[in-house]
């Protein structure tokens, strides 16, 4: 049997690589993001723009044939690296938006999903956060790094309480990874792209099927006895003292 994915964030690096990565695995992916169309996706894909800030998550989830969800995965998320920065002096709005989408959009979706997960055979829920949620940053992006640690910590939590049903949750926690929304950074500072780079014991930036291949892992039954963990894929940059 045929099984359901719902993917959020499918228009960025990530989210975009994992709609993929499940497709050609025969998975029938619904892919979601806020814009209204996004250039390329896999064949057999069905696309609905969704905006998690004002978006109603039963008119989303009302799309999913016979009610069964089985993959749950939420890729999508925003830094606005222009204008977060130290909580002393970030202006309410970035928090807002931040927040809104990377932790109080998400959130709600995934209370809605949980009935229709119940009905699927996969069971699994993956939450795209950060490095950023395990540990500081060099220099503030508050509003980021809190957003991905309160994501870390609503998934743990999740987890628990959605084990006795055999509903599993994990996050995946990216560390340096060459996605679009980062892409422009380095353009303008290729010196910033070789310190990145440098600093990863792997030495590379990760790439969005690094992280999809790790969520499309999540969601298998090879991970089964995995639940409330947090993988890190950064190429072994947390695990550095310095």
């Amino acid at each position: 049997m045929t099984r359901t994915a719902l993917v959020t964030g499918a228009g960025g690096g990530i989210g975009a690589a994992t709609v993929a990565r499940l497709a050609a695995d025969g998975v029938h992916v619904i892919a979601t993001d806020v814009s209204e169309a996004i250039p390329v996706l896999p064949p057999g894909v069905d696309y609905v723009s969704f905006n998690l800030l004002t978006g109603e998550p039963e008119e989303l989830l009302s799309l999913i044939p016979g009610g069964a969800l089985d993959y749950l995965v939420n890729a999508a998320g925003v830094a606005l690296f222009d204008r977060d920065g130290s909580s002393l002096d970030v202006e309410e709005s970035v928090w807002d938006l931040t927040l809104g989408v990377n932790l109080h959009g998400t959130r709600r979706l995934i209370v809605s999903a949980v009935p229709y997960l119940r009905a699927g055979q996969g069971r699994s829920i993956v939450n795209v956060a950060s490095i950023a949620g395990l540990r500081n940053m060099d220099s503030p992006l508050d509003a980021y790094q809190v957003s991905k640690a309160a994501l870390v910590s609503l998934t743990r939590s999740l987890a628990l309480q959605l084990a006795p049903e055999g509903i599993r949750a994990n996050t995946v926690c990216p560390g340096a990874i060459l996605t679009p929304m980062i892409e422009p950074l380095y353009r303008e500072s290729p010196a910033r792209r070789t310190n990145m780079e440098e600093r990863t014991p792997l030495g590379r930036l990760g790439f969005p099927t690094d992280i999809a291949n790790a969520i499309r892992f999540l969601l298998s039954e090879e991970a089964s006895f995995i639940t409330a963990t947090d993988l890190v894929v950064d190429g072994g940059w947390i695990a550095q003292t310095k």
